[in-house]
């Protein structure tokens, strides 16, 4: 496994803080994010709609939507 920069500069710093292995801090953290996409509930959004009654204009006809725009 190769880990960027960074990533691997965090994790050492944890395990030192901690005062546990490398392997161990990275397993730990792995497990977690594995288990939280799985835990993860896709919340259902909806729209309220509401009726805009029938077209005034037929919305097809460019010149008549035109003319409709420029009054």
């Amino acid at each position: 496994m190769v880990l960027e920069n960074g990533c691997m500069e965090a994790v050492r710093e944890l395990a030192r803080k901690e005062g546990r292995q490398l392997s161990q801090v990275v397993n730990d953290l792995l497990l977690e994010g594995v288990r939280g996409k799985r835990r993860r509930v896709q919340v259902q959004f909806r729209l309220a709609a509401f009726s805009m009654g029938r077209p005034r204009v037929n919305l097809g006809d460019r010149h008549a939507l035109e003319a409709l725009m420029d009054s």
